[in-house]
């Protein structure tokens, strides 16, 4: 039986930022189960209108349940099921999962049987989350990393088998076995997205900047002015692009610029807005005029409604000005709130009118989350027009000049492949 040499397996999210994800989804959870059983528990203990009007928020607390443990089993399922290449001295074995359909895809290769490699690099989304890093260090959201293709068979069963890496070293290590039997080696400036598409070796051949290289020992050597040389004649080309390039390139810009602005509109915080946060030191104002005419005697500090009134405007307020909705912005509210009014206090004294008011402007703050969460989706659902008005506009389906349009082309001529 033979033995592994080298073993290549995609990494494990790094334990801080796996600890993150798993406490977020799980404060979210608890959150959403607050709102489901907490209306029941306060209308329990408290039955008025107020508590009445928080069981509307049980929907809200279940869909959260639902929606965050779905993500959290995909997450824990993403990081547990992890694409494996076990390399022999004659062939490989790999295991690929696919996360869409829960199912794994096992095969193996014949060393003997390639009859091409292909050296590039492809996009490994939040690396940051899969390596060792300084708190202080700022990593980028994707990084370009090294993959190998290995090309097999002839016709309807060439196949080709991508081994990604997350470190060149390993690529080495790979190469030093694979590369010493005499297969052709060529570097690839294309980064394919799908590692399973059967059209992948057809793909890599059709790069107009390939080049064949001789594995020395570190392939890097000879990628990175390869890749640098690229760049360069790029920057350097005189020619004009074609209508097609031309096209081709504003689309990709504005699906760059798309991703980009969904991307900016994921932060609740940067969402919120300058306006939206001028609301909280106007409510506090109101607040201390509350908690002022209640010491004056000119306020009953044990009747709710002006409190009431003043929480919910501002939580309507608060939704209609910030400039995008989340739902993290549910929880800013009431967090922001319940601080803001624990300064208006004036008094240490229990039967203090201004004590009282306060301690009622204190507990609204404190039960207002379920209620919070009803105008967060009233307003939202009102505020969908608009919202959508402000959305990017998504780009459509790359269309590729029809073959009549393309310059030069004439009917009966032959395009090249």
């Amino acid at each position: 039986m033979s033995l592994v040499i080298h073993e290549q397996r995609k990494p494990k999210m790094q334990p801080f930022y796996w600890v993150l994800t798993f406490e977020m989804h799980v404060l979210g959870i608890l959150l959403g189960l607050a709102f489901t059983i907490g209306p029941l528990i306060l209308l329990y203990f408290w039955a008025n209108v107020w508590t009445w009007m928080s069981l509307a928020a049980i929907p809200a607390g279940i869909f959260m349940v639902i929606r965050l443990s779905k993500s959290l089993k995909g997450h824990i399922w993403n990081n547990t099921h992890l694409d494996e290449y076990l390399l022999y001295e004659d062939y490989i074995e790999y295991e690929r999962w696919n996360p869409e359909t829960k199912d794994s895809l096992r095969g193996s290769l014949r060393i003997g049987d390639v009859k091409e490699i292909y050296y590039g690099r492809y996009i490994f989304q939040f690396s940051y989350a899969y390596k060792n890093s300084k708190m202080t260090e700022s990593l980028p959201m994707a990084e370009l990393m090294p993959i190998m293709y290995l090309v097999a068979g002839e016709g309807q069963a060439e196949r080709a088998v991508a081994v990604p890496f997350t470190d060149p070293m390993e690529a080495n290590r790979w190469l030093e076995v694979i590369g010493r039997r005499g297969i052709p080696l060529y570097l690839t400036s294309v980064i394919i997205q799908d590692l399973g598409d059967e059209s992948v070796a057809s793909l890599l051949r059709e790069d107009e900047d390939l080049e064949r290289a001789e594995f020395d020992g570190n392939i890097e050597r000879q990628f990175r002015p390869y890749l640098d040389r690229l760049v360069q004649e790029n920057e350097e080309e005189d020619r004009e692009l074609t209508e097609e390039e031309l096209d081709q390139l504003e689309y990709e810009m504005k699906l760059l610029e798309y991703e980009e602005a969904l991307q900016k509109r994921r932060s609740a915080f940067r969402g919120t807005g300058l306006l939206a946060w001028l609301v909280f030191p106007v409510q506090f104002a109101v607040g201390f005029w509350l908690t002022r005419q209640a010491e004056l005697g000119n306020a009953d500090p044990e009747q709710p409604l002006y409190p009431i009134l003043l929480v919910a405007l501002s939580a309507i307020l608060f939704f209609f000005l910030v400039k995008w909705m989340r739902w993290l912005q549910i929880i800013m509210f009431s967090l922001v709130t319940f601080i803001s009014f624990m300064f208006l206090d004036f008094s240490e004294i229990e039967t203090d009118p201004s004590y009282q008011m306060s301690s009622m402007l204190l507990a609204l703050a404190m039960l207002s989350l379920p209620v919070v969460a009803l105008f967060y989706l009233g307003i939202r659902y009102v505020r969908k027009g608009r919202d959508a008005k402000n959305l990017p506009p998504m780009p459509g389906p790359y269309q590729p000049l029809p073959e009549t349009d393309r310059p030069g082309f004439e009917s009966g001529d032959r395009l090249s492949n």
